[in-house]
């Protein structure tokens, strides 16, 4: 017989008992707590971390995790008019890009699609503008790491906007 593949929710909870003695080792409580919450907001988007099959399961959570802040910061910015996330020129991938981009983007198609209409068209945002602005450097790392060089371009793109509009 086959095995049973698990629902992400029971996934995403195995996944925090691998990080339990990072939690341990975090300074206090509050940000234990923190870190529960990141878990917890993967399961905001559980059903697209299950539909896109990405064999390791940290990568779609911190994708969702990556998401959500990226939708928050997003909605900042709108509320005060600021536009960081808005690129000058053409955002799109250049369809000659590396294959290794293609792959990556391809692998994250998945994820897109099951998300709700506005969701899916701020995700495809979110990753062409950081694919567009940092496609070498996530190129450099190879195929290996796509999806950790995506990761942290995404995280990198974040940092930035919030340093840029004060958000510390």
């Amino acid at each position: 017989m086959g095995r049973t593949i698990p629902s992400f929710t029971i996934a995403t909870v195995l996944e925090k008992k691998i990080w339990k003695q990072y939690r341990k080792f975090l300074n206090n409580k509050s940000d234990r707590k923190v870190l529960d919450n990141m878990f917890s907001t993967a399961m905001l988007y559980s059903s697209a971390c299950s539909y896109s099959v990405i064999p390791i399961r940290i990568h779609s959570i911190m994708m969702s995790i990556v998401f959500h802040h990226y939708k928050i910061l997003n909605e900042r910015l709108d509320s005060k008019n600021m536009f960081f996330f808005k690129e000058k020129g053409n955002n799109v991938i250049n369809h000659n890009s590396s294959i290794i981009l293609q792959n990556e983007l391809e692998k994250w198609k998945t994820y897109s699609e099951i998300l709700r209409k506005l969701n899916r068209d701020l995700f495809n945002k979110m990753l062409q503008l950081s694919l567009y602005k940092y496609s070498s450097s996530i190129d450099a790392k190879g195929k290996e790491f796509s999806t950790e060089s995506l990761l942290i371009s995404l995280i990198f793109d974040q940092h930035k906007m919030m340093l840029l509009n004060s958000f510390f």
